[in-house]
């Protein structure tokens, strides 16, 4: 991680699913177990998962079974959801890998002084934690900062705790437009957009790249294969508006 003084810096918040890795088939049986653990019965449906945040998940199949008042089970569920997936690492390697140019793109804003790599995630901080190191893919990257799906439902909410947190713990001061989200999704984008932050869209998964311009991204990749045009992309600036809050 490169060294921060107070007054300067660059924030890079990256998405995680299907932006700097790839897994298939592993989430609906996390789900499944979790929700037997918590519930104490089969899941029947799920909701719809892509950009969104666990807990909005959670929130929303709970309702789709007739539960209406989610939070009393949260903590439950992400405790019972981190367990399904420590259970399940060897299934995360089989069935997944780091996207192509993902590990070049990380090792790469290392190395650049001033940068601070951590993650916007709709997964739990420990789900997030386990797929990542089990590709590799933690090493530059301040997880203590993040924003985590069991943090809150929005995903701009998210956005603005993982840069308070970043200055809190690294003194400093960044101003959003030095704030970069990554994404895949046109939720990814909002998040940042939301908040005054420039998104770069990568159109390896939920939109694609008309929807990621649409949504505000500055600038949309096609994947990150080739790192210098990715690094580039994340250490430009460009206008952005102001923070609506």
């Amino acid at each position: 991680m490169c060294a921060v003084t107070a007054g300067g810096g660059r924030l890079v918040l990256w998405d995680v699913d299907r932006t700097l890795l790839y897994v298939e088939g592993v989430s609906r049986p996390v789900y499944e177990e979790a929700f037997l653990a918590v519930i104490g019965r089969p899941l029947e449906r799920l909701a719809d998962m892509a950009g969104r945040t666990d807990r909005y998940i959670i929130t929303e199949t709970l309702k789709l079974h007739g539960v209406s008042d989610a939070d009393p089970l949260l903590e439950g569920f992400y405790s019972a959801l981190g367990r399904a997936v420590r259970s399940r690492r060897d299934l995360l390697r089989e069935r997944g890998f780091a996207l192509p140019g993902a590990e070049e793109a990380l090792d790469a804003l290392a190395e650049v002084p001033g940068v601070v790599q951590s993650v916007v995630t709709g997964n739990t901080r420990e789900i997030a934690t386990e797929k990542l190191s089990a590709f590799g893919l933690d090493t530059h990257l301040d997880l203590e900062v993040g924003g985590y799906g069991d943090d809150a439902t929005v995903r701009g909410e998210l956005v603005r705790l993982a840069r308070d947190r970043a200055q809190r713990a690294h003194g400093l001061d960044v101003p959003w437009e030095r704030v970069v989200v990554v994404g895949d999704t046109a939720h990814d984008v909002a998040g940042a957009v939301d908040n005054g932050a420039r998104a770069v869209g990568v159109a390896s998964g939920g939109s694609g790249p008309d929807e990621l311009r649409e949504a505000g991204a500055a600038v949309v990749l096609a994947d990150l294969c080739d790192t210098a045009a990715v690094v580039r992309a994340l250490l430009a600036t460009t206008a952005v508006g102001p923070s609506r809050r």
